[in-house]
């Protein structure tokens, strides 16, 4: 494995047993598909389409994943911002 991958997954080990969270490779999975699914997101600025093809899944299961971990779209109408999506809940 690549020596800055494992120094990276180790830092986030430690991140999750110093806040008390549970490091089941359950947990390690939702917080991978959950920051891919974002990544996804803000690099299609906030288009589900285009993030669900640039995924490689279909809208429907990329909704259905973004309900599951809590993650919801944000916009602000009017600022000319892009969309951008945020997860929801405990962070």
């Amino acid at each position: 494995m690549d020596p800055d991958l494992t120094a990276l997954f180790a830092q986030i080990e430690r991140k999750l047993v110093a806040s008390g969270q549970r490091s089941t490779l359950r947990s390690w999975m939702e917080s991978a598909e959950a920051w891919r699914i974002l990544e996804a997101l803000r690099q299609c600025r906030g288009n589900r389409s285009a993030a669900a093809r640039a995924l490689g899944i279909g809208r429907r299961t990329l909704y259905t994943k973004m309900e599951k971990l809590g993650i919801q779209p944000s916009w602000s109408p009017g600022n000319g911002a892009a969309p951008i999506a945020r997860p929801i809940g405990p962070a």
